[in-house]
C-alpha cells in the first residue's frame, strides 16, 4: 500500500500537504533517514542567539566560501574530521543546496583546506581514535592572529569545543531534493545560572528571513527542560535553513536544545 494511503498516519497527512502546497510527491520510506539536531550555548545573554557553541548568530554566506578547518592546538595533527554541509548554486530565492559529506585531515593550527568548499556546515565530528586537544573551527579563509583561531567571528561557521569530539549546533539546512517533517524537540536551561529562557524554532526560505514556527519557555528554577511534540508535523520545505534561537533573562546562561524528525525525498 502506498505510504500516502495509510489511514491515521501523520506522515500520510504531511505527504499530502506537501503535494497540495508545492505540487510534489515525497517519500519518507525512499529516503529512510531520520534526523536529530542538537546544540549548546554556554554564554547566552539577553539578546537572541543560536543554540550553538560559537555563540551569537551565524552569518550565512551566499557562495561556497567556507573552505578552511584548523585547531587551536598544534597537537591536533593527523586526526580526521568528518564534515557535513551543503554547497549552493544560484542566489536569493533561486538558491539550491546540495548535501556534501567529506573527511579532512587536521594539520594542527595550520589551516587545512576542505576538499569541497561549502555554503553551509551542519555537523562536524572526530572519526579518529584520539580526542581533540584544541577547539576545532570550520570557517571562511581568515587571517589568524592566534594560530588556528579565526580573527573574524562572522567567518566562523562551526566550532567544536576542545574535548567534545562532536559539534553542538541546533541548526541545519535541507537540500533541493529533501523536505523535513519535524516531529518535535526539546530545550533545557542549566542550573548554573538562575534564568528564564525563551526558545524559538525558526525557518528561512531562500532569499527570505528567519520566521518562527514554535516557541517554548524553560526556567532553571522551575521546569528546566521543556518538550514539544508537533501534531501535525512542522513541514520544512526544501532549500530551507532551520535553527533554534534562545533569549535569556540574564547573562552567562548555559542552554541546550534539539529538534528531530524525518527527511522526505522528492519522488515526483
Amino acid at each position: 500500500m502506498p505510504e500516502y494511503a495509510r489511514p491515521h498516519d501523520p506522515i500520510r497527512y504531511a505527504i499530502g500537504e506537501v503535494h497540495a502546497t508545492y505540487g510534489q510527491w515525497v517519500s519518507v520510506e525512499a529516503k529512510s533517514k531520520s534526523l536529530l539536531k542538537f546544540g549548546r550555548n554556554s554564554t547566552l545573554g539577553t539578546s537572541a542567539e543560536t543554540v550553538w557553541t560559537q555563540g551569537g548568530n551565524e552569518t550565512y554566506v551566499t557562495t561556497n566560501a567556507i573552505d578552511k578547518i584548523s585547531s587551536s592546538s598544534g597537537s591536533d595533527t593527523g586526526g580526521l574530521a568528518y564534515v557535513e554541509g551543503h554547497t549552493v548554486s544560484g542566489t536569493g530565492a533561486d538558491a539550491q543546496y546540495t548535501f556534501v559529506a567529506q573527511t579532512v585531515t587536521l594539520t594542527g593550527t595550520t589551516k587545512a583546506t576542505l576538499g569541497t568548499p561549502l555554503a553551509r556546515v551542519s555537523r562536524v565530528y572526530n572519526v579518529s581514535a584520539t580526542t581533540w586537544v584544541g577547539d576545532i573551527y570550520v570557517y571562511e579563509d581568515d587571517d589568524t592572529g592566534t594560530p588556528g583561531v579565526p580573527d573574524t567571528g562572522s567567518k566562523i561557521h562551526m566550532k567544536v569545543v576542545a574535548g567534545d569530539n562532536q559539534s553542538y549546533k541546533a541548526a541545519t539546512t535541507f537540500s533541493t531534493s529533501d523536505y523535513f517533517f519535524c516531529t518535535g524537540g526539546w530545550a533545557a536551561v542549566d542550573k548554573k545560572t538562575t534564568a528564564v529562557v525563551d526558545f524559538e524554532m525558526q525557518i528561512r526560505r531562500p532569499g527570505g528571513l528567519f520566521l518562527p514556527v514554535a516557541k517554548i519557555e524553560a526556567s532553571s528554577t522551575g521546569l528546566n527542560t521543556a518538550f514539544v511534540r508537533f501534531d501535525p508535523y512542522v513541514i520544512v520545505p526544501r532549500n530551507c535553513d532551520v535553527r533554534i534561537t534562545a533569549t535569556a533573562s540574564t547573562t552567562n546562561v548555559e542552554v541546550n536544545a534539539a529538534f528531530q524528525g524525518y527527511l522526505a525525498v522528492v519522488v515526483g
